[in-house]
């Protein structure tokens, strides 16, 4: 078993859906926290089988870490084809259908590998777990077979064993015991081989402990809440990445009712508590018996751009985005969010060629340090600017009274190391003596004019606008106005130049509130005055996205292509009961302009 453990921010279920068309085929939902799910790719199959049977149930996910790949392995099966279950069980394809991939994207064709024994029925369920001491992989599954001494068949966990899912050992007798057994999953975890599976009489889920994987290094654990679980097929166990804590979920195949989550603090007590209606959501469709691959930060970028709803571009909890090209790059600087009234202190930076996948090229300021000698947290809302070779990055934080200011670092580099000016360039404080209407001193956003002026615009409840100095680390004091014509303006007002017009967009409402959304108006002039046209960023109820808003608006260099990031709550919206408005992820669409010369309303 693997000593060090990669740094895992996300979840895979791979699953089937029923015995509807195309039900049995290869689904993929996503997960954060390992509770809450969303379908991908529409809740459409993302893997079809046309081998064998033409279609695939029970699919398993393994990692390769030595081959820095991934293989999926499911049993080759498609009762909508009308053969029915006792066709299945008694001649039913001896073969496992396997597809591999570098990347959870990217996916070989399929090929198939007769495992079953001879006179065997269905090869059910198969399943792969990594033997150190061997250096191969251990393949089980079950089959319902007539040995000599034996009156009628009678399911039995098989095994084999393999480098390469290709080439396979002799099949043996992995597990038999006086009932029937079927859907066997193993866990390795501290020294120790946890193995789940369903007792096919009884219905219901049993335990063992190992300190190997051979056959007969399984003692029963006892796990009476588990154990009390009647009706339930398909176990599968996974720690939570950010705790000692796993899930054990199993399906509720008898009453329909699709997986439950059990968990436990403790493998070896057997002890389990059932989670409760309302603390879970297994996503839109309902699954049937697959598996859950905890994945990387990388993983889950990749998987959403690939997979996800067209919306969505950065996994985790993240707000406020600002993005910029700088060379033939992009670079995402957004609020580091999932914190209670928003106290978080640290900024991180992404990159992306395509606008996409997203790496995280990790955090370039901490309020909760020294980083920033006058702000003691709430790291809010930033924007980049370039100027001179430097790379500027402005920021809001709170100061030790309590008053909200913005801040400005310098870097030579995109991702930086940025070191923070030891002074804000924007306080409450300045703004009262220079008679500038204001809420709270947050929210900047980065303008250069035409003639290479470059102007920072802000403001909670008014919003005001100052020309930057030549250095960029200050204010030409006296350029600074509030701007009129705003309406109904909460936060985050940007600005953008086009067809001689000056674009304004900012946000409106609470943050807090699903009605959160950006409102436009236009200007020919920079200071106004702003005449007022309509909102252009809004809710969406029924695809799930409320509180829409925090943006910012670029355009990209090689296709002239504008488009705005922004927020929303947290997906599946289940996930957060309370606090949705510092539980956010950040989404990205185009903008488009009409033939007024006016930017049209985002379809959401």
């Amino acid at each position: 078993m693997t000593k060090t453990t990669p740094n895992y921010d996300g979840y895979l279920f791979v699953h089937f859906i029923g015995e509807q068309p195309d039900g049995e085929q290869v689904y993929f939902s996503y997960s954060e926290n390992g509770l809450h799910w969303k379908d991908l790719n529409g809740g459409s199959p993302v893997l079809f089988s046309d081998l064998g049977e033409k279609g695939v149930r029970d699919p398993f996910l393994v990692r390769s870490v030595k081959e820095n790949k991934f293989y999926l392995i499911a049993t080759d099966l498609r009762i909508a084809s009308g053969k029915g279950w006792t066709h299945a069980v008694n001649a039913g394809s001896r073969d496992v259908i396997v597809w591999e991939s570098s990347n959870l994207v990217n996916w070989s064709s399929p090929w198939n590998v007769t495992l079953g024994v001879e006179g065997a029925g269905c090869v059910w369920a198969p399943e792969a777990v990594y033997d150190e001491t061997t250096d191969e992989f251990l393949v089980f599954w079950a089959s319902a077979t007539q040995e000599p001494q034996e009156q009628e068949r009678k399911q039995k966990i098989y095994s084999a064993r393999t480098k390469d899912f290709r080439t396979f050992s002799a099949s043996e007798k992995y597990i038999e015991r006086d009932n029937h057994i079927i859907d066997t999953t193993i866990l390795p975890a501290d020294g120790s081989y946890y193995r789940y599976s369903k007792d096919e009489t009884t219905k219901n889920i049993r335990v063992e402990k190992g300190d190997s994987l051979d056959k007969g290094a399984f003692v029963t654990l006892q796990a009476p809440v588990l154990e009390a679980v009647a009706g339930v097929e398909g176990p599968q166990i996974f720690k939570f990445n950010d705790r000692e804590e796993w899930c054990l979920i199993v399906d509720r195949f008898a009453e329909g009712k699709g997986y439950l989550p059990l968990l436990t603090t403790d493998l070896g007590s057997g002890e389990f508590r059932i989670v409760p209606d309302g603390e879970f959501d297994m996503g839109t469709t309902q699954k049937r018996h697959g598996s859950v691959l905890p994945i990387t930060a990388e993983e889950c970028s990749r998987l959403l751009a690939a997979f996800g709803d067209g919306h969505q571009v950065l996994p985790g909890q993240y707000a406020d985005p600002d993005v910029a090209q700088f060379e033939d790059r992009y670079y995402m600087y957004p609020t580091t969010d999932g914190f209670e009234g928003w106290s978080g202190t640290q900024f991180k930076v992404f990159s992306s060629s395509d606008l996409k996948h997203w790496q995280d090229e990790g955090v370039i300021l901490d309020l909760g340090t020294e980083d920033v000698a006058w702000a003691t947290g709430n790291a809010w809302a930033p924007a980049i600017a370039s100027r001179n070779e430097k790379f500027y990055f402005y920021f809001c934080g709170k100061m030790l009274n309590g008053e909200s200011a913005i801040g400005v670092a310098v870097a030579d580099t995109p991702i930086g190391p940025f070191l923070a000016e030891p002074q804000p360039l924007i306080t409450m404080e300045q703004l009262k003596r220079l008679g500038i209407t204001m809420g709270q001193a947050i929210d900047p956003s980065i303008y250069v004019e035409d003639d290479g002026r470059p102007y920072l615009l802000f403001g909670n409840g008014h919003a005001a606008i100052v020309e930057l100095g030549e250095d960029m680390i200050s204010v030409v004091e006296d350029t600074m106005s509030n701007l009129v014509g705003l309406h109904d303006f909460r936060e985050a007002v940007t600005v953008l130049k086009q067809g001689g017009l000056y674009h304004f967009t900012w946000s409106c409402d609470d943050t807090g509130s699903e009605d959160y959304h950006v409102n436009y108006g236009t200007s020919e002039q920079l200071y106004g005055p702003i005449t007022y046209r309509y909102p252009i960023l809004s809710k969406n109820v029924e695809k799930g996205m409320l509180g829409t808003g925090h943006h910012c608006i670029f355009n990209e260099n090689e296709t002239g292509q504008y488009r705005i990031a922004y927020h929303r709550f947290v997906t599946p919206l289940s996930r957060f009961s309370s606090g949705k408005g510092y539980h956010r992820e950040i989404c990205m669409d185009p903008i488009l302009f009409g033939k007024d010369g006016l930017i049209q309303p985002v379809i959401l």
